[in-house]
């Protein structure tokens, strides 16, 4: 059995699917009691937790566990108040490792952040470029890496497989990229206003210096990372997870046109006006090597067009409160 924590949030529904459909006996783990309806519509094995909470590991198989994927994260909110950060990330992982040293579980995945290198300067950033990090998301960066070093420290010291997977932005439909407030208001991303105007026929303005380029990732090559991880004998320590290729704002918003509008929409350049300051493309060759792992969608055009498929069946919706005048039409 496998046990997946953190199941309820966007990543986590999306694999328990991925994982049951091909065969792995699995518990999906969560505290969202919203979400618990998809579980039992997909017929998938759900059962309450609070990652906190240590009486909620007394309820936990003691055997049978091969491996244990932790995916619960406190997201890097400005307002969230800094010790939730490191009650979910770092001392929820802490239990959890105590609990898998406790009960004889040899493996243990934990998916962490890119944020850990956002100060590395780098036209191709990897693994062994350290870490380095700067501004207002730092106490959610040091509270992931305290968790890596929780796991580095179970397998030294006590022998579980350890495996940490350095996740760049993920891009799948269900997914939130602007910012929800506690009371439902929501302030688009620039992906959910490209989106919108172009499903409207509208002109799509693209900002700043198109020579800056991101590395994101779809979400369909972060659940075939983490299969790559469960059925690795012998790969252990960390490994950033992307497609380790870059795209600009206007390469998004032309795939997007491609896809969603039929290239109805003008798209016009405003290099003058402020855009991104920053971009990142990661090295993928150690989970190749290592993982023996290659993501499928780098294409931005393919990405979308497998997006669009999911956007249409609404299979993996989003179950935060949003306002409906605030609602993005990529939900």
């Amino acid at each position: 059995m496998i046990l997946l924590v953190g199941a309820t949030g966007y990543l986590g529904r999306y694999l328990s699917v991925y994982l049951k459909e091909l065969g792995y006996d699995i518990l999906a783990l969560g505290r969202s009691k919203a979400v618990q309806t998809f579980f039992e519509e997909n017929q998938i094995p759900f059962q309450f937790f609070d990652i906190t909470d240590e009486s909620s590991y007394l309820s936990l198989p003691k055997d049978g566990v091969e491996a244990i994927v932790c995916l619960s994260a406190c997201l890097a909110e400005h307002e969230t108040p800094v010790h939730k950060f490191f009650d979910i990330n770092t001392l929820g992982v802490y239990k959890l490792l105590e609990y898998a040293r406790m009960n004889g579980i040899n493996k243990f995945i934990l998916t962490s952040s890119h944020k850990v290198y956002n100060d590395i300067d780098k036209l191709i950033i990897s693994e062994a470029d350290g870490i380095s990090f700067r501004g207002d998301h730092s106490p959610y960066i040091i509270s992931k890496i305290a968790a890596e070093n929780f796991v580095q420290y179970y397998q030294k010291d006590f022998g579980i497989q350890g495996i940490v997977l350095r996740l760049t932005g993920v891009h799948g439909y269900g997914e939130i990229l602007g910012h929800l407030n506690t009371d439902g208001s929501y302030k688009k991303s620039t992906f959910e206003l490209f989106f919108e105007r172009i499903l409207e026929g509208k002109k799509i303005e693209v900002w700043g210096d198109q020579t800056i380029k991101r590395d994101h990732i779809y979400i369909k090559d972060v659940l075939s990372a983490i299969k790559a991880s469960i059925d690795t004998k012998d790969a252990a320590g960390i490994y950033t997870i992307a497609s380790g290729i870059g795209y600009s704002q206007y390469d998004e918003a032309k795939a997007l046109n491609e896809v969603f509008g039929n290239n109805k929409s003008e798209i016009e350049l405003h290099p003058e006006k402020p855009g991104l300051t920053r971009g990142y493309v990661y090295s993928i060759d150690k989970a190749k090597n290592e993982l023996l792992w290659k993501p499928q969608y780098t294409d931005i055009v393919t990405l979308y067009s497998d997006y669009k498929k999911e956007w249409e069946s609404k299979r993996f919706h989003n179950y935060h409160f949003i306002k409906e005048a605030d609602k993005p039409k990529t939900l």
